[in-house]
């Protein structure tokens, strides 16, 4: 299963670079995840045309999208519980904050710092955070597609714009 991940786009319109983002990357993936900070509407419409489109409210996303995000989501992808998050606090903490929110969970993926993550909790627990798609406070912006396969580790490949 590919599972393509993205966050913090900020993005007031969809554009033609997020357009073809999402041709190359995206529909073709068998889950398209958005981590929080869609920033807009007509951007959170666009990337909901995917089938299996699951996002999370992020801290700048506008309030009229209160009700179609939740703050947190928890799912089920091929034997393996994902939590999402988008995130809040102190930029070092955030992914062991949003995963302390889940029990059990096998990878959380979470946002708001900008910054790509994949590692193990203290607690076990795989944290990831694709990154920014195009504002990373470090590195290059992008997004990833993870790959899981029940019984086997996931793995991440990371995309960079």
């Amino acid at each position: 299963m590919i599972v393509a991940v993205m966050s913090d786009t900020h993005m007031d319109q969809p554009d033609t670079l997020l357009a073809a983002i999402f041709e190359r990357y995206c529909r073709d993936a068998d889950v398209l995840l958005h981590c929080g900070d869609c920033v807009s509407e007509e951007t959170w419409s666009f990337l909901n045309s995917h089938p299996r489109f699951y996002s999370v409210q992020g801290n700048c996303d506008p309030l009229s999208l209160s009700g179609s995000l939740p703050v947190l989501r928890e799912l089920e992808l091929e034997g393996f519980r994902l939590g999402m998050g988008h995130g809040w606090g102190p930029r070092s903490r955030v992914g062991d904050e949003i995963a302390s929110r889940f029990q059990g969970a096998d990878i959380v993926c979470y946002g708001h710092t900008h910054v790509r993550d994949w590692r193990l909790s203290s607690g076990g627990v795989r944290l990831f955070n694709p990154g920014s798609l195009f504002w990373p406070r470090s590195g290059e912006g992008g997004m990833a597609r993870l790959h899981l396969h029940r019984g086997q580790d996931p793995e991440v490949e990371w995309i960079t714009i």
